[in-house]
């Protein structure tokens, strides 16, 4: 899920100087990282990845979705080590040689992709005295504390009129459609930014796609509606009053519509009707 061009570019760079038996170390078990790891063992390359939280995707997903990515992972004989942090990189002739974790132990590698994520730079909003906090605060119209001033993509900080959430999210969709909803702001024409927070991957033999916004400590539970093992069901988190705050459909493609209504209806829903394969998406209201 690469958000830029050069990023694409640098992966694919990566890829070609990779070849089977070579080792790949990734830190990182974020979107970055893992896709990577997909795509290098894919071409046979030996890929460990390194994480510091105790499932890959844990912020994002939580602990139960991070659960199906570990194992996704490690089945397709990734050597996925999470609660472990970096302290050194050994490099020799100008390439990386090695990682070495806080315990001491040295992992040999011939190429090491760093995949920790961003920091949003507000330094300039924060010197003109636009508000800041992991991002730029915006309205649902994107405008900023500072009413001459709108913000867009991966730095705007929106507020979101269906989730009631304030929301940061890096992709390029928001990039894309954001100006619209700005320009409009900036002519003095009522408008807010109303679509939902969406991302996809596609990793070895598993395709998803995500609308919503529930990150770790969000939510209340997550609901399971098909079959987990074999990578083929839909993912819901709910809140305390079992409202739909996302959705994800892994290898089913006939529900993302149902999903994203359901998510922007905000009305509470059954969980064990939610859970029910047989009882379409439009029925499962409380």
């Amino acid at each position: 899920m690469f958000t830029t061009c050069e990023q694409s570019i640098r992966a694919a760079a990566l890829l070609r100087t990779l070849a089977a038996d070579k080792k790949l170390v990734v830190v990182g078990a974020g979107w970055i990282g893992l896709e990577i790891a997909a795509s290098a063992r894919g071409f046979d390359v030996d890929v460990t990845v390194l994480e510091h939280a105790g499932l890959p995707l844990e912020s994002t997903l939580g602990p139960e979705m991070g659960e199906v990515f570990a194992a996704l992972h490690r089945q397709n004989g990734v050597d996925l080590r999470t609660g472990t942090d970096v302290t050194a990189i050994s490099v020799d002739g100008g390439h990386a040689s090695g990682v070495t974790l806080s315990d001491g132990t040295v992992i040999p590698a011939d190429a090491v992709l760093i995949a920790v994520g961003a920091l949003p730079n507000t330094e300039l909003a924060s010197e003109a005295g636009i508000d800041v906090e992991n991002g730029v605060l915006v309205d649902a119209g994107l405008q900023s504390s500072d009413p001459d001033v709108v913000a867009v993509g991966d730095i705007a900080a929106a507020q979101h009129p269906i989730l009631n959430a304030r929301i940061r999210v890096e992709h390029w969709a928001n990039a894309l459609n954001q100006p619209e909803t700005a320009a409009e702001t900036m002519l003095g024409r009522p408008a807010e930014y109303v679509r939902m927070p969406y991302f996809f991957t596609d990793q070895y033999d598993l395709g998803m796609e995500y609308v919503g916004h529930a990150p770790h400590g969000g939510y209340s539970s997550v609901v399971t509606r098909g079959d987990v093992d074999k990578r083929e069901f839909l993912a819901f988190w709910l809140d305390s009053a079992n409202k739909v705050l996302a959705g994800m459909n892994v290898n089913i493609w006939d529900a993302g519509d149902a999903i994203k209504e359901l998510v922007a209806s905000s009305r509470p829903v059954d969980p064990e009707r939610l859970a029910d394969p047989e009882i379409p998406l439009a029925e499962v209201s409380a």
